[in-house]
């Protein structure tokens, strides 16, 4: 649900995204969707080694890497961010270093 999500929001024409986010910066959303979007991937995985966070946080970021390169190859009137790529790093950091704190295995 959470991709899909994702997958739709990255790809949605820039005027139909301008009315849902209600003005809230775009780099914010970016970092809490991919916090979210981590901490839930490394909940649904059932494997207890350390190498999951390397694999989750590797597994999440290219997703959103692919979708900003989309955004600049797709004709859906959108460009790819660095700083977005950017902002989605500091979310999957945020949640590997919460998960981690947490001890979630």
């Amino acid at each position: 649900m959470l991709i899909t999500i994702a997958i739709v929001g990255s790809l949605m024409p820039p005027q139909q995204m301008e009315q849902l986010t209600f003005s809230i910066s775009d780099k914010l959303i970016h970092g809490l969707y991919y916090a979210t979007l981590t901490f839930f991937w490394l909940l649904s995985t059932k494997t207890n080694t350390s190498q999951k966070y390397i694999q989750v946080g590797l597994s999440v970021f290219f997703f959103g890497l692919a979708l900003e390169i989309m955004q600049d190859v797709l004709p859906i009137q959108r460009e790819m961010d660095i700083l977005d790529v950017f902002a989605n790093t500091v979310g999957i950091s945020i949640a590997i270093a919460t998960a981690r704190f947490l001890e979630i295995r």
